[in-house]
């Protein structure tokens, strides 16, 4: 069956293939010139682009440091609670800061995965922790929604990458880092 199926579409195809060549859409030109030779008609064709790869800037959980002060407070017995939730964080969730996105990988067991591209970002807006060392970031996009990112680590490097990326609208509405940031 699957050959007969594979037939089928095979043999429409060269159907297809067929009226192309006979109205002349189709042309020896087409199948046999290379892609890089210019001609005439170079003009008329739309300019092809070509993506560079994405390359990874910092990939990685929040910020270890997340995890003293809720290890501290173990010693009461309301600490507990703190300090689980911030392991928790630790093992499931993980950030991805690339040429062309930020992607936030979070959930139960890291099952939910968010994607910003950074023509999506309006404003970004910061506030440290851990005595400069990381940094909550939360990102304004253009729809409206806000993206909370928690003791995202190695913070002024992060944050000044990702605000390179966006449009300059964005760098103009953006919190500048502190003098303070960038001497640490």
């Amino acid at each position: 069956r699957i050959n007969k199926n594979n037939r089928l579409i095979s043999s429409q195809l060269m159907g297809t293939r067929k009226r192309a060549w006979e109205k002349g859409d189709l042309s020896d030109k087409d199948i046999f010139e290379d892609d890089d030779s210019s001609s005439d008609d170079d003009k008329t064709k739309k300019p092809k682009f070509k993506l560079e790869p994405e390359t990874v800037f910092f990939e990685g959980p929040p910020s270890i440091t997340e995890v003293v002060i809720p290890f501290i407070s173990i010693l009461t017995v309301i600490g507990i609670v703190p300090f689980i939730s911030a392991v928790s964080r630790q093992f499931w969730v993980k950030y991805k800061f690339t040429s062309r996105r930020v992607s936030i990988q979070s959930g139960f067991g890291g099952n939910t995965q968010t994607e910003i591209i950074y023509p999506d970002i309006d404003q970004i807006k910061y506030v440290y922790r851990a005595f400069g060392s990381a940094g909550d970031m939360v990102m304004f996009l253009k729809d409206g929604a806000k993206v909370e990112l928690r003791h995202v680590p190695n913070f002024s490097e992060v944050y000044s990458f990702v605000l390179s990326k966006c449009d300059s609208d964005c760098q103009a509405k953006s919190m500048k880092l502190s003098l303070v940031a960038n001497k640490a």
